[in-house]
């Protein structure tokens, strides 16, 4: 018969209240909102809904006719590409959402999305 050795273990217990050191006041440019942050203009909130829903809709319908350019034959590196631009515009749209309280970042962010979204389009009707 063999022997195993126990190997002691120590647990570690936290107390339930611990108190947390808020970090240093520094602008954050990409956060989620904090319940006790204002909320954004309705109007303000609205502008930017429909300027990423028009980005939404213009790559959907670029997928759609992808779909069809990929069935009947694309280059081998037309999809490789085109999901490279999607994924780059979807992630500078999200970047504008998440920086909504700012003046002006969430609108350079959109009109930075728009760039790679033109450039599926182009790519699409090529």
């Amino acid at each position: 018969m063999t022997a195993v050795e126990q190997i002691p273990t120590t647990r570690v217990v936290m107390p339930a209240d611990v108190p947390h050191e808020p970090p240093p006041h520094e602008p954050v440019l990409f956060r989620f909102p904090a319940p006790d942050d204002p909320a954004p203009g309705v109007g303000r909130m609205l502008a930017i809904a429909v300027y990423g829903a028009a980005l939404g809709l213009c790559g959907v319908a670029v997928g759609l006719y992808a779909v069809v350019i990929v069935l009947s034959g694309a280059p081998a590196w037309y999809l490789p590409a085109l999901a490279a631009l999607t994924i780059l515009s979807v992630a500078l749209a999200v970047a504008a959402f998440l920086a909504i309280h700012q003046r002006i970042l969430p609108w350079l962010l959109l009109l930075a999305a728009a760039l790679p979204m033109a450039a599926n389009v182009y790519l699409t009707l090529l």
